[in-house]
């Protein structure tokens, strides 16, 4: 081949240059053979046509039966960096699995081999193992890559080899032949026997694993992006590329950070009830989103400065009147907060309402300081402001039932009665008036369910069928709840309203009255 000083191409990427002349030895002549040979397996698989690739699979099958270890390297080698690592991979070869464990060294390419060949088990194992790695520096995001591909892999395992209930059966993990994988075939591979159940126990390992990594992903984003956090950089370096416990995150990163949306995360993936925190963490959130503010209003200074003694932002500045700060702080008074507030609790609730631990979204809490701030925010309008639902309709938005937030307005009712000595007519009356805006969403939504008006309000988290619509959570609150008897105490309740504005109380009775007729007229 390499005869009367002709010099012969090989176009093939990684090969050494071809030794012509006097000078060439046994080992060149080979390195030419091996180069002509990897030359048409490129072409073959560059062509199109099934034919071509039917010749080139065959041409690698061939190449891939050899006992020449250096050829067999040399064709794996060249495989890849041809970016054929597809075909590389689908050939069924202990030679080609060593080759990658003790050569490439190549988790990754690893992985798509055993995966490839159905070896589903020891794919999760070596993923899992790389995403618990100590002794690198691995990168978080590759760490959750990592658990994700052995999640899936287990999984895969799983849905493979699971039939019937039998959860001690054992999984054959591998072996046979690749055949469905192009027709590539060799030696057939044998892997450690799992059970289902060690299959099942290690996907939720893992899950936990990648729940807790997403939150320290989170909470390692709201630091980078953060100018002024001054985490000292063994911290910062664990949180970028380690796997931080539980724990950790919490008491070392989220609490001294005030990062009150993860600490809530945190204990909604740990299911850890503890109802003060979770309260004063919920105060805090609102309280974030609010303050530091200016107002004109005495009472906004009022029911904002208790709103803070409960969170953890106890010295953010409300300024009364045009004070030393007042052109620089925002203006209650504008309603700025009232979208990003809106904003924030939506997207905090649709990740902890309905995954198991709704302690951690506390209806009664979010309703009560929600609706507060929609009323004091109201009291600083002029008389034509037309008032908006958004509190319910932000709690609608998370995807809690009808049902249960009945039950949170209804407590308010139940708060202000047993404080009717303490708690001024306009007060009462303002929380009654919430309730029909409430009930009002309710039969809206329910009407919908029949295509009669518009959807408002939504409610997904508990079911997509008939039985958990609107219009069926109404139905149960009719037949079983009392829900008409309810309102005929609200409706008692505004005849009690000694003093209270008496327009405003004829305008809610008149109200909860279409409620009830519309009520008896399409649901009893």
């Amino acid at each position: 081949a390499a005869g009367g000083g002709g010099m012969m191409d090989s176009r093939s990427a990684g090969t050494r240059a071809i030794v012509t002349g006097m000078d060439v030895t046994s080992s060149d002549a080979l390195r030419t053979c091996h180069s002509i040979i990897f030359h048409y397996i490129s072409k073959l698989l560059g062509e199109a046509g099934p034919s071509n690739q039917r010749l080139a699979e065959e041409l690698v099958a061939t190449c891939a039966a050899s006992s020449d270890a250096k050829f067999l390297h040399s064709l794996y080698e060249h495989l890849l960096a041809t970016n054929h690592a597809e075909t590389a991979l689908r050939i069924d070869s202990s030679s080609l699995e060593k080759w990658l464990l003790e050569e490439k060294k190549d988790v990754g390419l690893l992985w798509k081999y055993y995966s490839f060949h159905g070896r589903n088990v020891l794919a999760g194992d070596i993923m899992w193992k790389k995403a618990l790695e100590a002794e690198e520096k691995v990168p978080l995001d590759h760490r959750i890559e990592c658990l994700t591909r052995a999640a899936n892999s287990f999984s895969s395992a799983l849905q493979a080899n699971h039939s019937g209930s039998n959860t001690r059966r054992l999984v054959e993990g591998g072996g046979g032949s690749s055949s469905g994988q192009g027709g590539i075939t060799s030696q057939a591979l044998q892997e450690q026997q799992v059970s289902v159940e060690t299959l099942q126990t290690r996907i939720s390992q893992i899950q936990e694993q990648l729940d807790v990594a997403t939150i320290q992903k989170r909470v390692l984003t709201t630091i980078t992006q953060s100018q002024d956090t001054n985490l000292e950089s063994a911290k910062m370096d664990s949180l970028a590329f380690t796997l931080v416990n539980v724990s950790d995150i919490y008491n070392e990163y989220a609490c001294p950070l005030n990062l009150f949306d993860v600490c809530l995360l945190v204990l909604e993936t740990c299911r850890h009830k503890d109802a003060n925190g979770i309260l004063t963490l919920w105060k805090s959130i609102i309280c974030e989103e609010v303050l530091p503010c200016q107002t004109s209003s005495e009472s906004v200074v009022e029911f904002l400065t208790e709103l803070k003694q409960g969170s953890m932002l106890g010295e953010e500045m409300i300024v009364y009147g045009e004070g030393d700060a007042g052109d620089t702080l925002p203006k209650f008074e504008n309603g700025e907060w009232i979208p990003r507030l809106r904003n924030r609790v939506a997207a905090l609730g649709k990740e902890l309402f309905g995954k198991g631990a709704d302690y951690t979204f506390p209806l009664d809490l979010i309703v009560r300081e929600l609706e507060g701030l929609r009323q004091i925010y109201n009291n600083t309008r002029d008389e034509g402001h037309v008032s908006q639902p958004w509190p319910a309709q932000t709690v609608l938005d998370v995807g809690a039932p009808f049902y249960l937030l009945l039950e949170s307005y209804d407590s308010l009712q139940m708060i202000e009665n047993a404080a009717i000595g303490g708690v001024d007519v306009a007060t009462r009356l303002q929380w009654l008036s919430s309730m029909t805006e409430f009930l009002e969403l309710w039969v809206a939504a329910a009407l919908s369910s029949y295509g009669i008006s518009p959807m408002i309000g939504s409610n997904n988290l508990y079911g997509n069928g008939q039985g958990n619509s609107a219009s069926s959570q109404l139905t149960r609150a009719i037949s079983t709840g009392g829900l008409l008897q309810r309102i005929d105490v609200y409706k008692s309740s505004l005849e009690c309203l000694v003093g209270g504005n008496a327009v405003t109380v004829a305008l809610v009775e008149e109200r909860f009255g279409r409620i009830e007729e519309t009520i008896r007229k399409e649901f009893c």
